[in-house]
C-alpha cells in the first residue's frame, strides 16, 4: 500500500516543501543516535536507515533523506517520506509507558482535532460501525494486536516506536456508531502533533482497505 497517496495538489506542495526541509535536519544529525532512538535499522557502511511503516519497508539514505521502498521501485508518496523522515528526527528513545491517551491530551491536539476526527476516524467509523466483528478480524489479518475496548479494538504499531489502537462502538437502535484512538503518551516524543494525524490516518486507511480483501 503506497500511504499518503490521493493528496490535493496544494498539499502536495506542502509535504514537498516539508520533505526538503526535513532532508536538511536529517543531515544535521547523528545517525546512530537517530537508529537507537527510533528502533530503526542502520547500516553504517552503505549509510541506509530501515525501517517498517505499517505494512511496508522503506530505506532512508544519509545524509540526503531519500526514501525508497525496500524491494520495490514504486514512488514513494511525499506524505509518507516527511511522515519517515520527521520520525527519524523527532524520536527520543522513550520506553512505551503503557499510558493510553486520546489525541486531543496531545499537546496541540486540540488544533487538528478536525482534521483528525475527518482522516482517522470518518470513514473508519463508517466502515465498521455496521460491524464491529470485522474490525477484529482485520486486525488479525495485519498481525495486530486485540484490545479489549469498546465493541472491537485493534493496536496496530504505525512506526516501531508508535502503536495507536483504533476502538470502535458499533450502531444500534438507541445511539449511532462511535471511534475513537488512542496513542501512547510518549507520541509526541517520536512524531509531531500534526505527522500523528498522518499516521493514524494511514493506519486506519490500512484497516478500512484490508476489509475489503476478506473473503
Amino acid at each position: 500500500m503506497q500511504i499518503g497517496n490521493s493528496i490535493p495538489q496544494h498539499l502536495q506542495n506542502g509535504y514537498q516543501l516539508a520533505y526538503e526541509k526535513a532532508c536538511a535536519g536529517l543531515a544535521a544529525k547523528n545517525p546512530e543516535e537517530m537508529a537507537a532512538n527510533s528502533g530503526a535499522g542502520f547500516d553504517s557502511d552503505k549509510k541506509v536507515f530501515t525501517l517498517k511503516y505499517l505494512n511496508d519497508v522503506y530505506t532512508v539514505s544519509y545524509p540526503d533523506g531519500e526514501v525508497s521502498f525496500a524491494g520495490r521501485q514504486d514512488p514513494v508518496p511525499v506524505a509518507a517520506k516527511v511522515v519517515l523522515l520527521h520520525y527519524l528526527q523527532t524520536a527520543g528513545g522513550q520506553s512505551m509507558s503503557g499510558q493510553l491517551v486520546s489525541f486531543k491530551e496531545i499537546p496541540g491536539g486540540m488544533i487538528y482535532l478536525q482534521p483528525f476526527n475527518g482522516r482517522v476516524l470518518g470513514g473508519f467509523k463508517a466502515i465498521f460501525g455496521k460491524n464491529a466483528a470485522l474490525l477484529t478480524k482485520v486486525g488479525e489479518k495485519l498481525g495486530g494486536r486485540i484490545a479489549k475496548f469498546g465493541d472491537a479494538a485493534v493496536t496496530l504499531d504505525i512506526l516501531p516506536r508508535i502503536p495507536v489502537t483504533y476502538i470502535i462502538w458499533q450502531e444500534d437502535e438507541e445511539f449511532p456508531a462511535n471511534a475513537t484512538a488512542l496513542f501512547d503518551a510518549t507520541a509526541p516524543y517520536y512524531l509531531p502533533t500534526e505527522d500523528l494525524v498522518v499516521a493514524a490516518a494511514a493506519g486506519s486507511s490500512l484497516l478500512n482497505k484490508t476489509l475489503r480483501t476478506l473473503s
